[in-house]
């Protein structure tokens, strides 16, 4: 299984450069989103996590959900995944980073957080606080209206 996270990658024009590529759900329900606080980052961020190359973009978002929060999950498949993509740069080398948002619903289960996941919240999608990842706004507004 290989996990694409800083995959070495190489650009057009043969400068090294790194590729590391997410999925998960953004799950809406009454008027706010489900979020947690996982890994090196310390801002909320939605369930989800690295793309395996053993899962589908989808599979990665239902395992992530579950193995996050410990609920099943349901995606919406006649919404079109919102996709983020950005460029770093660490130690002068070119990270591409492209997370996969999926319009989803929580099918059964109540969010426990796991062991990894430091908390979890229902927060309010028209009063995000500042300590979201950028992505959270954008992935919210254009899921939202699709």
């Amino acid at each position: 299984m290989i996990e694409f996270n800083k995959f070495l990658a190489m650009t057009p024009d043969g400068a090294p450069a790194l590729v590391t590529i997410a999925a998960g759900p953004v799950i809406i329900q009454d008027g706010k989103v489900l979020v947690d606080k996982h890994g090196d980052d310390s801002g909320w961020k939605f369930p989800g996590g690295k793309l395996r190359s053993d899962n589908s973009p989808e599979e990665n978002a239902r395992r992530e959900a579950r193995e996050e929060l410990g609920i099943e999950i349901e995606l919406d498949e006649d919404r079109a995944p919102f996709v983020v993509a950005f460029m770093r740069e660490k130690n002068g080398v070119a990270e591409h980073v492209i997370l996969i948002h999926y319009a989803a619903r929580i099918v059964s289960g109540e969010p426990m957080p796991a062991r990894d996941v430091r908390e979890f919240a229902w927060l309010p999608i028209d009063a995000l606080p500042e300590d979201c990842m950028p992505n959270i706004k954008a992935a919210v507004s254009a899921l939202r209206q699709s």
